[in-house]
């Protein structure tokens, strides 16, 4: 089907939307971090990040979100962009920008849900996390309503996908986020109602393709690949299909049981595929054979991290990690204070983050007297925690169901990136 300009922009008022003046610079300070799982969906970092035992583990600053939500912070330059949801069953629907500098708030857009916005209590309608080029900003809800905005906050384009999938929903939510690759932005939806993927064109909000999906609900994120040609990859239990980015043409299946919570990772050249464990395909080889496969490299509801030539995966209490060449496992370490984990971890050259729902954030890293990896410490925030942070300039940007805190060492000249 076709949209028009017109279609698009009115969808902007009936959807609600309202402006609070704001204002985001333009002088980019920061290294951005701009979709689920950072800027190329390793969760990995080189940058010298705050840990226990640095009194920077301390907020620098925490503020309050206008709703709640599980999604991930982003970081554009010297903003932080975040999606939440209130008000009657979650159909108010927020995106507003803080400064990474002082948590002030740069701008706050508003709009009231037209598809189905429920969702179990521990979730919320602003699930999926956000994305960006660096120029927009898009961000999709569980009840199906997707946004495009400038990065200063002014709205493009929105698009109710509920009105063209009215079927699309589940009751723990639709927490698949977009992805952006050459204009092109992917949304993954899959439910047992109307189940579909589609491409949609960043600049117009116009639907450039759809194709069905297995009708049963799924979680994974998409990811934007190039073959050398773009492409998105998508994920489930039935197999992995990657599909032509602005086409939607149908350029492959590989015939693996894929995760439907975890998302596969894109470390050029493996894609690596959570599954039974995790298995790699060469997408740089004809016929993308499969590198490796490690079946005690399981990933629960996490998602695969790529630092410094490994593979990280978070097993509840338990974190492992294997050569990302060969697969073979290089280290295990029990977490004693990790109970129940929904966020990927984050890697940087200060160790290995991860994020307790209770809000307990454990470091593992190696151990500077005997270099064998360990537990290197521990830090409590007020919690639900479900959500990936987010690493930009040597911070590292925590979101609560209700908050969103930034970790910041308390010089700038600790915040550099780590030296090769």
């Amino acid at each position: 089907m076709h949209f028009s300009q017109r279609f698009v922009f009115a969808g902007l008022i009936a959807a609600g939307i309202g402006l609070v003046p704001g204002f985001v610079s333009q002088n980019a300070f920061a290294s951005d971090w701009l979709q689920f799982r950072g800027s190329d969906t390793t969760s990995s970092s080189s940058e010298v990040t705050p840990r226990p035992g640095d009194d920077s583990m301390q907020p620098a600053w925490e503020v309050a979100t206008s709703g709640r939500g599980i999604s991930s912070p982003i970081v554009i330059g010297d903003s932080v962009v975040v999606t939440s949801s209130g008000g009657e069953d979650e159909r108010d629907l927020y995106i507003e920008a803080f400064s990474a500098l002082d948590g002030s708030r740069l701008w706050l857009r508003t709009l009231h849900a037209l598809g189905r916005p429920y969702t179990h209590p521990t979730s919320a309608n602003a699930s999926p996390s956000p994305a960006s080029d660096g120029e927009k900003i898009v961000a999709l809800f569980s009840s199906c309503d997707l946004v495009c905005l400038k990065t200063d906050g002014t709205p493009l384009w929105y698009r109710a996908l509920a009105v063209d999938h009215p079927r699309t929903g589940n009751d723990v939510s639709m927490s698949s986020s977009p992805v952006i690759l050459d204009d092109v932005i992917a949304v993954q939806l899959e439910n047992q109602g109307d189940s579909f993927c589609s491409g949609i064109d960043l600049e117009t909000g116009e639907t450039l393709w759809t194709r069905p999906r297995p009708r049963r609900s799924g979680w994974a994120t998409p990811i934007a690949v190039r073959l050398p040609d773009p492409a998105f990859v998508f994920q489930n239990a039935d197999g992995i299909e990657l599909v032509a980015a602005r086409s939607g043409e149908l350029l492959a299946t590989l015939d693996i049981s894929g995760s439907t919570t975890s998302s596969p990772t894109w470390a050029p050249p493996l894609l690596l595929v959570p599954g039974n464990g995790i298995t790699a395909f060469n997408l740089r080889e004809p016929s993308f054979p499969i590198a490796w496969e490690n079946s005690r490299l399981k990933c629960r509801s996490v998602s695969p991290v790529v630092h410094n030539g490994q593979v990280i995966v978070n097993q509840g209490s338990v974190i492992a990690a294997a050569d990302f060449t060969t697969g073979e496992l290089t280290w295990k370490t029990r977490m004693r204070d990790v109970k129940s984990v929904w966020a990927t971890p984050i890697a940087t050259a200060s160790g290995i983050y991860v994020v307790d729902q209770s809000g307990t954030i454990t470091v593992v890293g190696e151990e500077s007297d005997t270099g064998e990896v360990d537990v290197l410490g521990t830090a409590e925030f007020t919690g639900p925690m479900l959500a990936t942070p987010a690493v930009s300039d040597g911070c590292i940007f925590l979101r609560s169901d209700r908050s969103l805190i930034k970790l910041a060492h308390s010089t700038a000249s600790e915040s550099k990136p780590a030296a090769d």
